[in-house]
């Protein structure tokens, strides 16, 4: 785009001062004709004047310019005076030609006037030319001032716009001191990749997000198919794998319907309040009956609703039992407790390290290769919930001690 520009820039130039050349010639050169035939018409009121007064003794030759003017003085037919070049043709179109008449003689003045603007004009065709380079040298520096100007910007914007993908979204065109529409337009175009690399984020998490809650519906389905395939057709088991499909499937369901809000720059969320009681009961059965040789310990109040969706108070509780339960390891005990306002979920494994660091995405993505599918996405998750409605997260945990994850809803008003 530049160099396109540049281009244009010396054809406009080029152009005009060619232009500007030949209008500048032919201006001085009219000036210059209007000047010699002032002054021939001069020189021959000066010859008639001192031809026809005895008493003024003039030298006519020396108002003659050889040899680009002739002289001619008649007196009817008779030739009184003749001076000039034979080289001049008084006939040529070239040759401009004076007359006037005074008592009986006719004088008559033949100037070349294209011979005696050359003389005048060579000094002003060197001047037009000197400052027809001059201006087109101080245009062609200010064009380009103005290019790099305008265009350096865009061409800028144009590269950036080129190197962003889903994988960079953070590039960011430098913004110009000057407060001019360049810059504006500069941090306009930033700030619109500011908002398409939020929801990019927003989008993707959620994808993650979701992936990983599928998880565990899947999982208790699993444990149930692989009870019935160790107990056989137990009527008692299969009844209970009916009503455990018939939840997850619905909850399978409910996620594949919020798919539909992936594509909101925010997600409201409704003040509701869940049956906490009846959720923890039915999440505990679940486990107990998926992990058999894992002690599940748990202590649920009756009657306890949080300020949270149902289906939201299901994610997390399933994402802290199956940290635990990763932690805990075979053979291990798990508590659970549910009263007014809190939910404590503690294991006594192997505990966490950096405690500060386990609900960063980043962080526990390395290890995500090291355990299940979405181990280190669940706890940010967790995390985000508590920000979403206001409760607060607190993790007490050290190597070999287990972790307890506790959760403080906020007063019911």
């Amino acid at each position: 785009m530049k160099k396109r520009f540049l281009a244009i820039l010396a054809v406009v130039i080029c152009i005009m001062s060619a232009v500007t050349f030949v209008l500048s010639y032919f201006a001085a050169k009219g000036s210059i004709e209007q000047l010699v035939l002032e002054r021939a018409n001069t020189r021959l009121s000066i010859i008639v004047q001192g031809f026809s007064s005895i008493a003024n003794d003039i030298d006519i030759y020396s108002y003659i310019v050889f040899p680009h003017e002739s002289i001619s003085i008649k007196k009817g037919a008779l030739s009184v005076f003749q001076y000039g070049t034979s080289r001049l043709d008084e006939n040529s179109p070239r040759v401009k030609k004076i007359e006037t008449r005074k008592g009986d003689y006719d004088f008559v003045l033949y100037v070349d006037l294209d011979a005696e603007v050359s003389g005048y004009i060579a000094p002003f065709r060197q001047i037009i030319a000197i400052t027809v380079v001059l201006y087109a040298v101080i245009f062609a520096a200010s064009g380009i001032i103005f290019i790099n100007t305008v265009v350096g910007p865009i061409s800028s914007l144009a590269a950036s716009m080129a190197k962003i993908t889903s994988q960079n979204l953070r590039e960011r065109i430098p913004v110009p001191k000057k407060k001019d529409e360049i810059g504006q337009l500069v941090r306009t175009f930033n700030s619109m990749l500011d908002e398409i690399e939020g929801t990019y984020t927003r989008l993707k998490t959620f994808v993650d997000d979701m992936t990983h809650d599928i998880v565990t519906p899947v999982q208790i389905l699993e444990g149930y198919r692989q009870l019935i395939e160790r107990h056989g057709k137990n009527e008692k088991i299969i009844d209970e794998y009916l009503d455990v499909s018939k939840v997850q499937l619905f909850r399978l369901k409910e996620m594949t319907s919020s798919l539909k809000a992936a594509f909101l720059v925010e997600k409201r969320r409704r003040v509701e309040f869940a049956d906490a009681s009846e959720i923890t009961s039915r999440n505990v059965a679940y486990y107990r009956e998926l992990y058999p040789t894992i002690h599940f310990d748990a202590s649920i109040e009756k009657s306890v609703r949080l300020p949270i969706e149902a289906m939201d108070l299901e994610r997390i509780e399933n994402i802290l039992i199956d940290n635990a339960v990763k932690h805990g390891g075979e053979g291990g005990r798990i508590e659970i407790l549910l009263k007014r306002n809190e939910l404590v979920v503690r294991d006594f494994g192997r505990g966490i390290a950096e405690p500060a660091l386990a609900f960063e995405r980043s962080k526990r993505a390395e290890d995500s290769e090291k355990h299940t599918e979405g181990a280190g996405i669940g706890l940010s998750i967790v995390k985000r919930f508590s920000e979403e409605y206001g409760f607060t997260l607190e993790l007490e945990s050290r190597p070999g001690a287990g972790a307890s994850f506790i959760l403080r809803f906020p007063e019911r008003t």
